[in-house]
């Protein structure tokens, strides 16, 4: 199946703008992928790294579906200006927030704990 018309099958489908769906996929992806890499990976910085890197990876892949019809006619020498300047906005969308939570847990304290957890049980 053409990634084109999969792509405007979720569209429509879901009732969603083109710029939602990135933005959903990116933040999909860098969830799920924290969360499936927990059992390899303990610590979180790495967690949270490669994660980031599956998002870039998943956006230029999906830039790449998406011209992949010219590419291979044209070469990469066929993309015009504005189609270079909507594949930089739709992998803006894609990784921007997840670029952003990386960055909220990696270089702030904004989602660790103030207090430190009591036990419910006392211990004898």
């Amino acid at each position: 199946m053409d990634f084109y018309l999969f792509k405007n099958g979720v569209v429509s489908a879901t009732g969603l703008e083109k710029d939602a769906l990135h933005i959903y996929v990116g933040i999909s992806v860098y969830l799920l992928s924290v969360i499936l890499l927990r059992p390899i990976f303990k610590k979180y910085s790495i967690r949270a790294f490669i994660a980031v890197l599956m998002v870039t990876a998943i956006a230029l892949l999906g830039e790449y579906l998406d011209n992949r019809q010219t590419i291979t006619e044209l070469g990469l020498a066929g993309i015009g200006s504005a189609e270079r300047m909507a594949s930089i906005h739709d992998i803006i969308n894609t990784c921007m927030l997840s670029y952003v939570l990386y960055g909220l847990t990696m270089w702030t304290k904004i989602f660790q704990s103030v207090t430190k957890p009591t036990s419910m049980l006392k211990q004898r």
